[in-house]
């Protein structure tokens, strides 16, 4: 089989590629779903021979500033989202250094990554601390300011926006606070993006119950 596949917008888009199968829907004359599926997709877009025209990240020489060394407790956590494809969710209590665990995260993958955090003052924490671990410029994507660079911070409020203009951009995605994605106001970005390498921080994960029902499960995207 011959075809392309394409990101736009939030969906992946499959061109000259006639039965796809799910999680595909003929939409607007062409095979479309959302981009979170992407991961999941690629063995069987490599058998299918089909063209991948999905990928834009870059890969980073970064080096690391900070000089502290991780705990044991936060290598192992590394360790655990490496063994898991690096996807996957690191639960810590507050004040165990997620953000720092996150900061070796980027390190580790070396690749373009978009943050995403609750609030303005959590995305100017993440600003500093990003620029402080690497020493180079770091994209902010909010409100008044709208600069995307190959390592940028966004709002929940503001990623669906950067992530239907920019997602195939980034190759790790980290969503801060990530007991807040099973609230369908707050987990549509990580339906859109495509990013492959996908890692959640917090101190709280949600229970069954806060991911029932018209809530979506933090497992899933």
């Amino acid at each position: 089989m011959t075809g392309t596949i394409t990101f736009q917008g939030g969906t992946l888009v499959l061109y000259d590629v006639p039965d796809a199968p799910a999680p595909f829907q003929l939409i607007k004359g062409r095979p479309r779903c959302e981009a979170y599926h992407y991961p999941r997709l690629l063995g069987w877009l490599r058998e299918q021979g089909i063209r991948d025209q999905v990928p834009r990240w870059q890969t980073l020489d970064l080096h690391m500033h900070d000089n502290r060394p991780p705990h044991a407790y936060q290598i192992a956590a590394l360790d655990a989202w490496d063994a898991a494809e690096r996807r996957g969710s690191i639960v810590l209590p507050t004040g165990a250094g997620k953000t720092f665990v996150a900061i070796h995260a980027i390190q580790r993958v070396k690749r373009s990554a978009l943050v995403v955090a609750p609030t303005i003052d959590l995305l100017h924490q993440w600003y500093a601390r990003l620029v402080n671990a690497f020493g180079i410029a770091v994209g902010v994507y909010y409100g008044g300011e709208k600069n995307v660079l190959p390592i940028t911070v966004t709002t929940y409020h503001s990623a669906g926006d950067v992530i239907a203009a920019h997602g195939d951009a980034f190759k790790l995605i980290i969503f801060d606070e990530v007991h807040h994605l099973p609230a369908p106001s707050w987990g549509e970005p990580a339906f859109m993006s495509p990013s492959p390498f996908r890692l959640g921080l917090t101190a709280t994960y949600p229970n069954e119950a806060e991911q029932s029902g018209t809530r979506w499960r933090v497992d899933e995207i």
